[in-house]
């Protein structure tokens, strides 16, 4: 009887083994596949699915003080340091460049030879041509493109000594016309800019092209992500922050085929939702804005109905593309202290919840008016 009782608890034993090693591995699966579970099969995450958002739980975050440490830590500078290793060179004369030539005594006597009267001397300027060419008398077909206006006026005096008793030459460029740096966007003075002789930065070609309307006391676009394409690569400049902490963009200096593009700002915003007094959208001039000046314009929380004081907030993507849901405490001066301190970011959805436990579904329908990445709801919680 001792025996039999032994052999049914070991059956027991085995069969209770199985069962847990069973559920642990389809978990683990599920988890892995990003199968569709309900709020209730994964409460010890504190978190939710939107499987059109990502195919893994999204914890739900709660704010501290060290998350917010740690999200500051996190943030790229992204920084153009590429661009500082770029020293302006002398200026190399191309297609299109008017070159001023002087050839002491012989010039004017040309000159008054061939074209008197003439409102431009072909013996003073000479157009280079698009094979990087030009002709003087007595020179020949001299090639110019590449070369610096000193390098020019060797080879030329060179070329002249073989029928001038030593000629005194002089080169130097008219007008500017074979390199251009490209405007583009939201700035007030848009189009190109010749590349001269005296080097440009960025900081100078920026405020001359007028990025804050006639007024000047507004941006026109989004001067946190300029766009400077540079050799086929495109650098994003967060030219706002780089004004009002260094002196970096006085150093960037700028060479011929560079772009500088100025996006739009009108869909860099946070929006307020919920049970705010005034639910509104808020264009940033910065990368980022508090979570309390959001709420602030927003009007507050409205009191007859956010009485769980439970703030929402939902990042699409931050620094690394993945989806971020935080969750703060409003209800007392540390949760407003605390929302003084974590940034919001453009695209973030704040949601001001009611009391108690707020339908996933009544938070998804307010959201779809301002975002694309979900496109159905479920009946699922979001837990306290």
């Amino acid at each position: 009887m001792g025996i039999q009782r032994v052999n049914n608890l070991i059956d027991f034993l085995l069969k209770y083994s199985i069962l847990v090693v069973l559920t642990a591995f389809l978990c683990s699966c599920a988890l892995g596949t990003g199968s569709s579970f309900r709020m209730n099969d994964i409460k010890s995450f504190k978190g939710t699915l939107i499987p059109e958002l990502s195919k893994n739980p999204i914890l739900i975050e709660q704010v501290s003080l060290s998350l917010i440490e740690d999200e500051k830590k996190n943030i790229p500078l992204n920084l153009p340091l590429a661009l500082l290793n770029y020293s302006p060179e002398s200026y190399k004369v191309g297609s299109g460049d008017v070159l001023f030539i002087y050839v002491y005594g012989e010039t004017e006597r040309l000159s008054a030879a061939l074209a008197k009267g003439a409102a431009i001397n072909p013996i003073f300027e000479k157009i280079v041509r698009d094979d990087g060419t030009i002709f003087y008398p007595n020179a020949g077909i001299l090639s110019v493109s590449g070369k610096t206006v000193e390098e020019i006026r060797l080879i030329l005096t060179d070329k002249l000594s073989n029928v001038l008793n030593n000629p005194q030459v002089d080169v130097s460029v008219a007008e500017f016309k074979s390199q251009k740096i490209v405007l583009s966007g939201s700035f007030t003075n848009n189009g190109s800019i010749p590349v001269t002789s005296v080097p440009m930065t960025l900081n100078e070609v920026i405020a001359n092209a007028n990025p804050f309307g006639e007024l000047g006391n507004r941006s026109l676009g989004d001067l946190t992500s300029i766009k400077f394409t540079r050799d086929g690569y495109t650098y994003d400049i967060d030219y706002e922050y780089l004004a009002r902490n260094s002196q970096i963009q006085n150093y960037i200096y700028l060479k011929g085929g560079d772009t500088i593009h100025l996006p739009d700002n009108t869909l860099s915003q946070v929006h307020v939702l919920g049970e705010a007094t005034n639910p509104t959208s808020i264009n940033l001039t910065r990368k980022n804005i508090p979570l309390s000046s959001a709420l602030a314009q927003a009007k507050g929380l409205n009191q007859s109905t956010a009485k769980g004081k439970d703030v929402y907030i939902l990042r699409p993507k931050d620094f690394q593309g993945n989806p971020r849901i935080f969750k703060t405490d409003m209800s007392s001066p540390s949760g407003y202290l605390l929302a003084g301190k974590f940034n919001l970011t453009a695209g973030d959805i704040v949601f001001v919840s009611t009391a108690g436990v707020t339908s996933w579904s009544r938070f998804i329908n307010q959201v779809l008016p301002f975002t694309d990445f979900i496109n159905s709801s479920e009946s699922t919680d979001i837990l306290n």
